[in-house]
C-alpha cells in the first residue's frame, strides 16, 4: 500500500511541475548545489535533458560566479592521527569543512593542484615528469577527464616542468598549459585543449626564451594566457603566452622586486598581480616586513598596494579567494616541525583587515602548501 502511495505522490509531483514555465523552473534550479542538480535528473526525462544541456550548465555556473553562491575554500591538511594528506573544502563563511577530495582515479598516491576555474581542478604529481598524469576534475559532481599522455618525448626526463591550467572565455575552452626546459637551453611547450581532447606541441619558439632559466618562481593562467615568472642569474624575467595566437612576449618586472623577497604570481581582481613581500628598515636586527601588489595593465605593472605587517607575524602568500582576499598562510602559528606548517588567514587588501580562519594547513612531501579556491559548477557532467 505504502509503495503505491509513493507512486502516486510521485506522479502528481512531476505532472505539476509541468504546468511551471520552463524560464522559471531554470531559475529555480539554477540556484541549487551541483549535488542536489545530480539527484533532479532523476525527476523525468526532460529535468535530466534540462539539467544536463550547455545553456543550463552555463547559466548555473553564471549565477555562482555573479553570486558567488557555492564557493569553497581548498586546503592542503594532515589527517588526524595519520601521516597521509589530504586536500578538503571548506565553507567561504564558517570555514566548516565540507567535502574532502580523494584522488578520481582512486589512487593512494598523493597529488597537487596546479589550477581551479569554474568548478574544475587539475591535478598531476608533486614533482611534474612527461609520465605524469595530469587530470581535469571537477571533484562535486565526480566527473573527471584523464589527459592523454603528454607528447614530451621520455629523454625529457631530466626537464623541469611547470604546469598551468585555466579557462580562455573567447575560445569557450579549458587549456593546459605545460613548459619544459633543460639545462642546455631547450625549451619545450605544449599545450592541451579539453574541446578537442589533444595536446598540441608550440613548434615556434622565440631565441630570446632560450635563456636557459634558473628556475620558475610561479606561474598563472588567465584569460587564455599562461604566465612565467623566472630567475635568471638573480634577476627576474616574466613571460607571458597567449594560447589562441600562440604567441610569446616578455614583460618588465619592476626594479623594485628583487629575487631577495618572496615573490607569488597570482590573479587579482580580474588581473595579473605580482606579490612581493621583504624586509626592510633603519634597524638591522629588527627590520620591519611588507608586502606589495603589483597589477599588470596595458603589459606593464603598476604598484596597487603597499602592507606593513604586525611585529613577529610573517605570511606567506598562497592565492587570493574568491572575493579577492588574499589567502595566505601565518607562519606564527608554526609548530616547528613537519606535522604542521601554520594556519590560513584571509587578507582584505583594501580594508587592510586579516581574517582568521582556523584552518591548519600542511605541506607536501617537497614542503609545498596548498589552498585556493573553488566554484561548484555542473562543467564536465556529460563528458
Amino acid at each position: 500500500m505504502r509503495r503505491n502511495k509513493c507512486k502516486k505522490s510521485s506522479s502528481s509531483t512531476i505532472s505539476s511541475v509541468s504546468y511551471i514555465p520552463e524560464e522559471i523552473l531554470i531559475n529555480i534550479l539554477a540556484r541549487l548545489p551541483a549535488k542536489s542538480l545530480l539527484r533532479f535528473r532523476c525527476v523525468s526525462q526532460s529535468w535530466h535533458g534540462l539539467i544536463g544541456s550547455p545553456s543550463f550548465v552555463s547559466k548555473h555556473l553564471n549565477r555562482n560566479v555573479t553570486k558567488l553562491s557555492h564557493t569553497y575554500l581548498i586546503a592542503l591538511q594532515r589527517l588526524r592521527d595519520k601521516p597521509a594528506l589530504c586536500h578538503s573544502l571548506f565553507s567561504t563563511e564558517t570555514f566548516e569543512e565540507c567535502l574532502k577530495l580523494r584522488h578520481p582515479l582512486w589512487t593512494e598516491e598523493q597529488f597537487r593542484i596546479y589550477g581551479s576555474s569554474n568548478g574544475l581542478v587539475c591535478i598531476s604529481d608533486q614533482v611534474l615528469r612527461p609520465s605524469s598524469p595530469i587530470c581535469i576534475w571537477n571533484p562535486c559532481i565526480r566527473k573527471f577527464r584523464t589527459l592523454p599522455r603528454s607528447i614530451f618525448k621520455p629523454h625529457y626526463s631530466s626537464y623541469d616542468i611547470s604546469l598551468s591550467f585555466g579557462f580562455h572565455p573567447e575560445l569557450n575552452d579549458y587549456r593546459v598549459v605545460t613548459m619544459g626546459w633543460y639545462v642546455r637551453s631547450i625549451i619545450k611547450v605544449q599545450v592541451y585543449s579539453l574541446s578537442t581532447g589533444s595536446w598540441k606541441m608550440i613548434e615556434a619558439i622565440p631565441p630570446w626564451l632560450k635563456f636557459n632559466p634558473d628556475w620558475c618562481q610561479g606561474c598563472a593562467f588567465f584569460n587564455g594566457v599562461a604566465y612565467w615568472l623566472f630567475t635568471k642569474s638573480k634577476k627576474f624575467r616574466f613571460v607571458s603566452f597567449d594560447t589562441d595566437s600562440e604567441e610569446f612576449e616578455e614583460l618588465m618586472v619592476p626594479d623594485t622586486i628583487s629575487t631577495k623577497g618572496f615573490t607569488y604570481v597570482g590573479v587579482y581582481n580580474g588581473s595579473v598581480c605580482l606579490f612581493y613581500s621583504y624586509l626592510e628598515g633603519p634597524d638591522c636586527q629588527k627590520p620591519q616586513k611588507y608586502m606589495d601588489i603589483w597589477v599588470l595593465k596595458e603589459q606593464s605593472f603598476t604598484k596597487l598596494h603597499t602592507a606593513v605587517l604586525l611585529p613577529g607575524r610573517d605570511y606567506l602568500p598562497l592565492g587570493f579567494s574568491i572575493q579577492n582576499e588574499l589567502i595566505a598562510k601565518d607562519k606564527k602559528h608554526t609548530k616547528g616541525d613537519e606535522v604542521d606548517t601554520g594556519q590560513m588567514v584571509l587578507y582584505d587588501l583594501e580594508m587592510k583587515l586579516i581574517k582568521k580562519t582556523g584552518i591548519s594547513l600542511a605541506h607536501d612531501s617537497h614542503y609545498k602548501t596548498s589552498a585556493g579556491t573553488y566554484i561548484e559548477s555542473l562543467v564536465l557532467l556529460d563528458h
